[in-house]
């Protein structure tokens, strides 16, 4: 058995007793749009698009107790109609998860940079309006979709240098069961665009490991 598919074991055992996610178990499936801010061919290829994602907790505290707020979402490349995954957490700096209290106060980082055409990219996240959305609710969070939208501005970063803007990404409604499929499976491993790889390489394996490992436990009689 290969080290990351040691490394995948306890998802599956986890996911199996929950039978739902082992991580971002608590959370609310949105409907929006992506629109880009950079020129074309600066940097990434996000591509200007209807959007699928998820706002969440990671550990699945009750109510709005702190914890790690999650932000995922489903677009596209530019010129390719391939689905492109996009999972980030709360953090500090680029790499060090970091639990907040709040949906509006933290700045959201995929933790692991992309590759793409020779150079290393990194993504993060804070959102902009509203101004202040207070505690760590998953009710509150639903409430306020409801009533108006939730925008986040989306920045790259090739190496060490400062961070940029990259797009807009509105989420202006929740898809609920009508809505198929109920669940999304996001993936950035899988579902990444021409070109972009998660980097280092042997942690995208382990990842990958790890997703289909909980995917499978999630399924578990």
């Amino acid at each position: 058995m290969k080290a990351s598919e040691v490394a995948a074991l306890p998802f599956r055992a986890g996911a199996a007793i929950r039978h739902a996610r082992l991580f971002h178990p608590d959370g609310v499936l949105c409907g929006g749009t992506l629109r880009r801010s950079a020129a074309s061919g600066v940097g990434l290829p996000l591509a200007d698009s209807d959007v699928v994602g998820r706002l969440s907790k990671g550990v699945g505290t009750p109510d709005g107790l702190p914890d790690f707020a999650g932000l995922a979402w489903r677009a596209h490349a530019q010129g390719s109609a391939q689905p492109w995954d996009v999972l980030m957490v709360s953090a500090t700096a680029r790499l060090l998860l970091h639990p907040t209290g709040s949906w509006s106060s933290p700045t959201f980082s995929t933790l692991m940079p992309y590759g793409y055409r020779g150079g290393v990219f990194w993504l993060r996240a804070g959102l902009t309006a509203p101004g202040d959305l207070a505690g760590l609710d998953v009710d509150a969070l639903r409430r306020h979709i409801a009533a108006d939208a939730i925008v986040f501005q989306i920045e790259q970063a090739q190496g060490r240098n400062s961070f940029e803007p990259l797009a807009t990404l509105e989420f202006g409604r929740e898809l609920d069961s009508s809505w198929p499929p109920e669940d999304v499976s996001f993936d950035p491993t899988l579902n990444t665009a021409p070109e972009v790889t998660l980097l280092p390489h042997w942690l995208a394996a382990v990842r990958r490991r790890a997703y289909r490992s909980s995917r499978q436990g999630r399924d578990a009689e």
